[in-house]
């Protein structure tokens, strides 16, 4: 017996029989950049401008969350110590790195925490910097940033509003979108597609559990009934007709 489990010991470390993945090992460079990008962000709360002014290159293409296009002088011009009443700070996590001589992309989420006035936020952002390597340093040529809204916050809407809205509409032609209440449930499913719970936002405005994207806002005429549905997407909007 004790040679048949010595036998399975020594073939378990052979072919990795139970043996835990062990995570790649992060590069020199790639600590260099985070630690470049983590001094970046602890300047900004500080108005330490001298640290952009090294590690931001002067040609730098910066998208901010406000989708504003930004210069060098545009960064730096704005770093200033926050105002009485605020206080935050910026930490990187899921950082991932994409590294190929003097060019380097790292990619990760900025988890803000920010107090103002006593209340806290938690946005987080996801970025993509660029870096080249310019007479042996890093510096950031490109920074790219959106917001991951948090969580939705939904709406108790009566049970008779909900059911002026079950029904089918129609896009096109074989392309539809059906309402359902399933128990306490608002659904939706488009034709090929899997059902979706829909949340309210008010009483003419729903969304998908799970999601930003795809909001739908139902059009009733002055006496109630449901004619169309909106289906809004960054403020576009696709026009469903009610059908059934």
């Amino acid at each position: 017996m004790k040679l048949i489990i010595l036998v399975l010991v020594l073939l378990s470390s052979s072919f990795g029989v139970g043996a835990q993945s062990r995570p790649e090992p992060v590069s020199r460079d790639e600590k260099e950049l985070v630690r470049i990008a983590q001094e970046l962000f602890d300047a900004i709360a500080i108005g330490n401008k001298p640290v952009w002014e090294k590690y931001v290159a002067p040609d730098v293409i910066y998208t901010d969350e406000n989708w504003r296009i930004l210069t060098k002088k545009d960064l730096v011009d704005s770093l200033a110590p926050l105002p009485k009443g605020y206080s935050g700070s910026i930490r990187m996590a899921n950082v991932q790195s994409r590294i190929n001589g003097d060019a380097a992309v790292l990619s990760y989420r900025a988890l803000e925490e920010e107090t103002v006035f006593g209340q806290k936020l938690t946005p987080i952002y996801l970025v993509t910097d660029t870096y080249f390597k310019r007479n042996g340093q890093w510096q950031m040529v490109a920074s790219h940033i959106s917001v991951l809204p948090s969580e939705r916050k939904s709406v108790l809407v009566n049970a008779k509003r909900l059911e002026s809205i079950v029904g089918e509409y129609e896009l096109s032609p074989g392309n539809t979108y059906t309402i359902t209440i399933e128990g306490n449930k608002l659904m939706g499913q488009r034709s090929g597609r899997a059902k979706e719970e829909l949340l309210a936002a008010d009483e003419h405005t729903f969304f998908p559990r799970g999601s930003v994207r795809g909001e739908k806002v139902f059009v009733q005429d002055d006496s109630g009934r449901t004619l169309k549905m909106l289906d809004r997407r960054e403020n576009n909007d696709l026009v469903w007709t009610k059908v059934k």
